[in-house]
């Protein structure tokens, strides 16, 4: 099967999907469930904190240096570099959305599974 014609079958079905998981309304209130963190732990919270921030910090850098050599690629003459380059634009821009949503993801997942997520 021609994977063209699979992607463009799959694509009416990928979206009905991702608007059933969108209009359904979070599953339950957790307000009787504790979320607060013990005092011994708090360090180790505050480290994978400040990791999880240098981390996206330093996925925005890589996604914007990805953008610049995209462009860079698209600039230089002939049809090689020009296809590069916009292969490595897609690429980055999906890598930067997911990136982007990544936090609202595991938000998401976390509480259809059942738990809490303490921001």
């Amino acid at each position: 099967m021609n994977t063209r014609k699979f992607r463009v079958a799959t694509l009416p079905l990928a979206i009905a999907a991702s608007i059933i998981i969108s209009s359904n309304t979070a599953a339950a209130s957790h307000d009787g469930l504790e979320c607060s963190t013990p005092d011994s732990l708090e360090p180790l919270f505050q480290l994978l904190h400040s990791l999880g921030e240098l981390a996206f910090l330093a996925g925005i850098t890589v996604g914007t240096l990805g953008f610049l050599i995209a462009g860079i690629c698209l600039m230089l003459p002939g049809e090689d570099y020009n296809r590069r380059g916009k292969m490595v634009a897609k690429n980055v821009f999906i890598g930067v959305v997911l990136l982007l949503s990544s936090n609202m993801i595991v938000s998401y997942l976390t509480v259809q599974m059942g738990g809490t997520a303490c921001v």
